[in-house]
């Protein structure tokens, strides 16, 4: 059973240094993102080499607990887990001090592992002999709990900025697509379990447990193939503000733009879906709030209250909602034979096929082939 145990291990640290290095030096998808991915992964490679149930506890005749026992590894682990997500979602600058702050403190605990050796080769002894056991396992249990505060912090920072980009772009934009971010919720909610066991980790060693527990080891296994394959799903989604080629800055701004004086009449919603209808603009496939805002000569905040408050809808459901409409029309006329549902999703503004299926389902509970089919 232990050597089946070990050799579970291994693939695991091996499939773990492969996909770190592809993510980071992939040439097919180049983005910081990814090489953060790609790090991340590395980390979790390094902890696990230097834990307990790792099977080879020896380099030489040196122990590897004394090489790698005192720096956490783990500190490195929210840093990267919550850079990655703001890379994705454009927020880095946001949160530039606070990473700063987090990889600066992570790289301090994690120079004693180079100094550890140095005291090895040098002096043949090791940072606990010299310091002591007491403050050696003072800086270890303080740098397992600041790492686990931290990873919280960077789950709830994560699921705040995500649900952020969802609302921004349910009321700023109008693709479809870029509200498909199933795959970043599963990469964010790995940290969930993580955190869990995490913290029954800590308990166990405040409760006085010494080494790891059986059960501990086995759901860290489990844990590592989770991440390993969500984290793939990711690599392979391209930053969300890719989606469109508008000046994402501008929308960003949006948000901090005065309010207006003048109230959403029905003057101004009558105006509002008489320009949308009349000229169409749901049919240019990168049409945005900003950019419509822009062509009617009326601010964005009015155009979105007035959206909002008497239409029942965010920016874009509204549009798409007339997107779906011409579709139909499309699919109901004599041109349904002449196109795709790849043409007609494109004569109708969208960006997108995935983009015009969610919109269907979304408005109409069927998918476009339904209604050609009938």
């Amino acid at each position: 059973m232990d050597q089946i145990a070990n050799v579970i291990i291994w693939v695991i640290i091996i499939q773990g240094i492969f996909l770190g290095f592809t993510y980071i030096f992939s040439k097919k998808s180049k983005s910081n993102a990814n090489k953060i991915l790609g790090f991340f992964l590395l980390a979790f490679v390094f902890e696990a080499l230097s834990s307990d149930f790792f099977p080879y506890n020896y380099v030489g005749n040196y122990l590897i607990g004394d090489y790698f026992g005192l720096p956490e590894v783990k500190l490195f682990f929210p840093a990267l887990f919550l850079n990655y997500i703001l890379e994705k979602l454009n927020r880095v600058l946001s949160y530039k001090n606070y990473l700063r702050a987090n990889y600066l403190f992570a790289i301090l605990i994690f120079c004693l592992t180079p100094l550890n050796i140095v005291f090895h080769l040098t002096l043949n002894t090791s940072i606990r002999e010299v310091f002591g056991v007491e403050i050696s396992n003072g800086i270890f249990m303080t740098s397992q709990y600041c790492a686990f505060v931290l990873t919280v912090a960077a789950f709830l920072i994560s699921i705040v900025e995500t649900y952020r980009y969802r609302k921004m772009v349910q009321n700023e934009f109008t693709d479809f697509g870029m509200l498909q971010i199933n795959w970043l919720w599963q990469f964010i909610f790995i940290l969930f379990p993580i955190i869990i066991l995490w913290g029954f980790e800590l308990a166990y060693i405040i409760l006085g447990g010494r080494g790891p527990s059986d059960f501990l080891s086995i759901t860290w296994i489990f844990i590592f193939i989770l991440i390993y394959f969500f984290s793939f799903k990711a690599f392979r989604n391209p930053n969300l503000f890719q989606y469109g080629s508008q000046n994402i800055q501008n929308e960003i701004g949006l948000r901090n733009e005065r309010k207006e004086n003048h109230p959403c009449t029905e003057e101004n919603s009558a105006r509002i879906i008489s320009e949308m209808e009349n000229q169409q603009f749901y049919l240019n496939e990168e049409l945005t709030l900003h950019s419509f805002a822009k062509e009617i000569n009326m601010s964005s905040r009015l155009i979105s209250s007035c959206i909002n408050k008497n239409m029942g809808h965010n920016f874009n459901e509204w549009v798409n909602n007339y997107r779906v409409e011409k579709a139909l029309q499309i699919i109901k006329s004599d041109q349904k034979n002449m196109l795709s549902i790849e043409g007609i999703g494109s004569d109708s503004g969208f960006k997108s096929r995935s983009a015009m299926y969610a919109a269907f389902k979304k408005k109409l509970g069927h998918s476009p082939g339904f209604y050609r089919s009938n």
